[in-house]
């Protein structure tokens, strides 16, 4: 089988080949110098604006790609020796009927927006995306070509306005060069873009034309021509803050208080490199995971949500190597010390390691080669334990070092080329983790065909130890435009490979072959707008011993009808049924699964009605076993007003006759497996409100419970030869697990860049088992609230200083 596994691959890739589309002209603005700034707001007024470069003759993106939009836009652009300066007219015949939903900052909701992207480099590769609502609300983002990624956590410090009058609505903007980066050259070439939104009609409009048959928004933007080489003003700034927090549990009658400080920090090393630094940094305030059981033998894989580890660091998303929820995670010794020792005996037992401090450099020359380079310090983690005998302090993590180091060129047709290490060094253990890769994606001269290769190699260092190596490769071809595209792939990942000290890989020791076909119907017509259509061929095998593991047909469908009605769904398909290496979390024992398929199928109406509700149903069916699984899901969305909107929601899922993984028993000869039939049971329910004050103040409360039911009803022993046999065992198993979480935020940006936080936060988890488990949810939910509880509160002030901006002001103070 592996003889035919790559062949089979390369064969498919001698098929792809296919006409090509010509190229797209792009459109060219010289931007204006402005000898006085105009002042930002919202009004087109002043007199600067009258000699300014114009933007017009937009064109739809959707729904009728390329062809004229139902208003025409006219935008205005200018610079000095402070910032780039843009001024939007964007007609409308109703003014009154313009969409001003409300909502938090980089939350656009549904109102109309104009937004401008920016790629100063003008490689086609990433891009900075500048955007302000008709209600007033900025929203900023980066963005990357490959796979129109987008950074929504990026936050810039700029200024904006926005007027509604009888011609329609008027943007203005003012973007610092604090806030860019660009290459130091005489003349400037930066690409552009310019988009706004109709909402009432779900029009999307844009300067330079945004062809949705190509794939990547960056590689299509027009060009900006600067005639002067712009002076970088040394970028420094500042966000110093304060914290303070209460914090109780209700086994406890004593409410802890804390007092924290910090300091963000960045500094322009030159027009296009930065350094970030955070110094004692607080993340007390950042949202509470949806926290979820898993039954699989592999980790749950949480989004990162604190800032410094959110913004900037698309460079560092390279190889699957940057999991940054390792910094600062819970101490590996944590849950041995809760197990080992009584609650009364545990002085405290820290859930989280202390960061020390983090800092990444970051940037580009004007070659196209981009540096990152990240490092952060976590300190020793203690737990003290107080025993009768004695006083004690079990390191649960010791001191940890996390490097980071990526080079990134930029190549002609948008294509490029990585290379990029990762090192873990914990001294006191005398242990080191490294991975070190590279990344080529090449495009052919017209975009419509990659080639993409990563490779990387992990070792591991131990004291008087032999180093453990292991590979990771993986390589595609494929279409990239059009309506058909075709690709393939195949990744093989070696039983030794490990990223997991900074990185995430579910599992390894694995090799998958992958026969893709796209058919996208882009033209609308009377009853669709477009439609999306995947199908899949796969074959997972076991890399070392080599094994066959399973096939995998699948196809999915996504349909957005004239109404705007979003229906789709899949149907996966395992016709030969899966040899499963992992599920008996035991090396060389195998798992022989029958043959399944699950589909699922969604509705998602149009989110300009007040009211609708966002369902989904699903099934995934074992004949052989009998098993059944089934769940539904329901998301009403209620627009009370402009700036109040609610969210609650339901899932359910149900299985019967459920088979995996119980238990692992001692015996003389060898281990036995235990594998058990379950009934598992799972319901969650969550509630989300945003109250939105005006474009700058914002209460947002969420509200989350999570329930997880584990109801064993026979056992069985895992036989060599991967089949199961029923076993007399009185074991129990069975368990139910709740998560309650209730996040309350207040947020005010009193100033640009700085912030006034006020965050409620109320949390508990239990497992119950043996005598306390419960079938019934309504018990589970009372013995949940009975059970102990965390609340916080706690209040964060961050100030946002800026040498450009306090020069700027001096400079304006003499000549006034």
């Amino acid at each position: 089988m592996r003889e035919f596994c790559l062949p089979f691959v390369f064969f498919i890739f001698l098929l792809l080949y296919s006409s090509e589309l010509t190229g797209q002209e792009k459109k060219q603005l010289i931007a204006s110098r402005f000898i006085q700034p105009p002042k930002i707001d919202g009004r087109l007024d002043d007199s600067c604006w009258m000699k300014a470069s114009e933007a017009v003759d937009f064109v739809q993106i959707e729904p009728y790609n390329g062809l004229p939009p139902i208003f025409s836009t006219r935008v205005l652009v200018g610079y000095d020796d402070f910032a780039l300066y843009i001024g939007a007219r964007l007609y409308d015949s109703c003014p009154d009927s313009i969409s001003l939903e409300l909502h938090e900052r980089d939350n656009m909701g549904l109102a109309d927006y104009f937004e401008m992207i920016l790629d100063p480099f003008d490689d086609g590769l990433n891009a900075l995306s500048f955007a302000v609502t008709a209600r007033g609300v900025q929203v900023d983002m980066k963005m990357s070509n490959r796979n129109d990624f987008m950074d929504e956590s990026w936050d810039a410090v700029w200024n904006s306005a926005v007027s509604i009058d009888d011609q329609g609505w008027v943007a203005e903007m003012s973007i610092p060069y604090s806030a860019l980066r660009f290459p130091e050259l005489a003349q400037q070439q930066w690409g552009i873009n310019f988009k706004r939104s109709v909402q009432r009609k779900r029009e999307y409009d844009c300067w330079n034309l945004i062809d949705v048959h190509k794939s990547g928004t960056v590689s299509q933007l027009g060009i900006l021509l600067i005639n002067d080489a712009l002076k970088s003003p040394l970028r420094l700034s500042a966000t110093p803050y304060l914290a303070a927090s209460t914090s109780h549990n209700t086994e406890t009658v004593k409410w802890n208080s804390a007092y924290n400080y910090g300091m963000d920090l960045k500094l322009g090393l030159s027009k296009s490199f930065t350094l970030d630094v955070t110094l004692i940094p607080d993340f007390g305030q950042v949202e509470s995971d949806k926290l979820i059981y898993s039954l699989t033998p592999f980790e749950v894989y949480y989004d990162e949500k604190r800032p410094f580890f959110t913004e900037g660091t698309e460079l560092f998303s390279k190889g699957g190597l940057f999991y940054s929820r390792r910094i600062g995670a819970e101490p590996k010794g944590y849950q041995q010390v809760a197990m080992n020792y009584d609650r009364q005996q545990i002085v405290s037992n820290p859930e989280t390691v202390q960061l020390i401090n983090a800092a990444k450099l970051s940037g580009k020359n004007s070659r196209g080669l981009g540096v990152g380079l990240f490092n952060a310090i976590t300190a020793n983690t203690w737990a003290k334990i107080t025993t009768d005998s004695s006083d004690l302090k079990i390191l649960t993590e010791p001191y940890t070092n996390y490097n980071m180091l990526v080079f990134e060129q930029a190549m002609p047709n948008n294509s490029q080329i990585s290379l990029y290490n990762t090192n873990v060094a914990q001294p006191d253990k005398n242990r080191m983790a490294n991975v070190t890769g590279t990344e080529v994606a090449i495009r052919n001269k017209r975009a419509s065909r990659e080639i993409y290769a990563m490779f990387n190699v992990s070792q591991e260092y131990r004291k008087n130890q032999e180093a453990v190596t292991g590979e990771s490769l993986q390589l595609s071809y494929g279409k990239i435009d059009g309506t058909v595209r075709p690709s393939a792939s195949v990744r093989v990942v070696t039983d030794a490979y490990n990223p997991n000290d900074m990185g995430y890989l579910k599992n390894n020791n694995e090799i998958v072959s992958t026969f893709n076909l796209e058919y996208h119907l882009f033209e609308p017509n009377s009853w669709r707008l477009k439609w999306d259509n995947i199908f899949e061929f796969s074959q997972f095998f076991q890399y070392a011993p080599f094994k066959f593991s399973k096939v995998e047909l699948s196809a999915n469908s996504y349909l957005t009808t004239a109404k705007r009605m979003t229906i789709g769904g899949h149907v996966n398909i395992y016709p030969l049924g899966e040899l499963d290496f992992f599920e008996a979390r035991c090396k060389g024992h195998y798992f022989q699964k029958p043959w399944s398929f699950n589909t699922v199928f969604f509705v998602s109406p149009d989110y300009r009605k007040k009211f609708l509700v966002d369902y989904n149903f699903g099934v995934f069916l074992h004949p052989e076993w009998n098993r059944f699984n089934w769940w539904l899901g329901f998301s009403p969305r209620w627009r009370i007003k402009d700036h109040v909107l609610l969210v609650p929601g339901i899932n359910y899922d149900d299985t019967y006759n459920d088979i995996g993984y119980a238990a692992q028993l001692e015996s003389e000869n060898n281990n036995v497996i235990v594998f058990g039939q379950r009934r598992l049971k799972n319901l969650t329910t969550s509630f989300d409100f945003n109250y939105a004050f005006n474009a700058k103040s914002v209460l947002v409360f969420g509200m989350r419970h999570y329930w997880l039911l584990v109801d064993y009803q026979k056992y069985m022993r895992l036989l060599p030869n991967a089949g199961l046999e029923n076993i007399a065992y009185d074991g129990r198993h069975d368990f139910s697990v709740n998560t309650f979480n209730i996040d309350l935020v207040y947020k005010w940006n009193f100033a640009p860049g700085s912030e006034l936080l006020f965050i409620w936060k109320n949390a508990v988890y239990t497992l119950f088992s043996g005598d306390e488990f419960d079938q019934n949810y309504f018990r589970n939910l009372e013995k949940t609230f009975n059970s102990p509880m965390g609340n916080s509160l706690s209040v964060k002030l961050l100030y946002y200083i800026d040498w450009q901006q306090l020069t700027h002001l001096k400079q304006s103070w003499k000549t006034s």
